[in-house]
């Protein structure tokens, strides 16, 4: 059977991204894959918080239920299986690299900014498009109408 691995972060992009991921797996009888990788960040402990931010326990409930919240934010009905959440310790752009390997397809967000920036893809989006084994799609931000933007 086919599998479409398809990363989250709990950003708007991430959700359409899911949301794609789940609607091509439901035309191709796939299964869907939907990983969500964190790391404690180096940086924060050196602030003030280090001794909340240095327990690992918590960065992963943290990462956890953004998994969770970004599957219970879509519609899943309709597919061959139901999709396997995994959460996974590591750098975003190799943790999805890897386990995409086995794979069909990779679908990630781009970055969602706006502007010059926003033509740019993000780093792990950018990471993923030159380095992976299998197709890749890149879901770009849905743009607000002119209504939406004022």
């Amino acid at each position: 059977m086919e599998r479409i691995v398809v990363g989250v972060d709990g950003s708007e992009t991430a959700r359409q991204a899911l949301e794609w991921a789940v609607a091509e797996a439901r035309l191709r009888g796939a299964g869907l894959i939907v990983v969500h990788a964190w790391q404690q960040p180096t940086a924060a402990l050196m602030s003030p918080y280090a001794p909340v931010l240095d327990d690992p326990a918590v960065i992963e409930e943290s990462a956890r239920r953004t998994l969770t919240e970004s599957l219970a934010a879509v519609d899943v009905t309709g597919l061959v299986s139901e999709p396997q959440p995994w959460l996974v310790q590591g750098a975003t752009a190799s943790t999805l690299l890897g386990v995409a390997r086995n794979g069909s397809l990779l679908v990630v967000g781009s970055r969602g900014r706006g502007g010059v920036a926003g033509l740019l893809l993000g780093s792990v989006s950018r990471r993923v498009a030159q380095e992976a084994t299998v197709p890749v799609v890149i879901i770009p931000p849905v743009r607000a109408t002119p209504e939406e933007e004022y």
